[in-house]
């Protein structure tokens, strides 16, 4: 089952997410299939690619609740 998540990056007090479709059943650190956009906590920045969102989401893909937040403060899902 895919899934679209957070995969953390950058060194510690200094983290930065992507938002990735991963299996739900692996850790995302292993392999995650596409590259959907980032986001920074700290600066509240986040790019999001909102086309390949709206078609992962016609497919039925779970999303995380984080990712949900995150998406709905930007306006792509309601």
């Amino acid at each position: 089952m895919l899934t679209i998540r957070l995969y953390p990056m950058g060194r510690k007090h200094k983290i930065q997410y992507r938002i990735v479709i991963a299996n739900k059943a692996r850790s995302v650190s292993k392999q995650y299939i596409e590259n959907l956009g980032f986001y920074d906590p700290r600066t509240k920045e986040t790019k999001i690619n909102s086309d390949r969102i709206k078609h992962w989401l016609d497919q039925n893909i779970e999303v995380s609740d984080r990712v949900t937040r995150i998406l709905k403060t930007q306006g792509v899902v309601k």
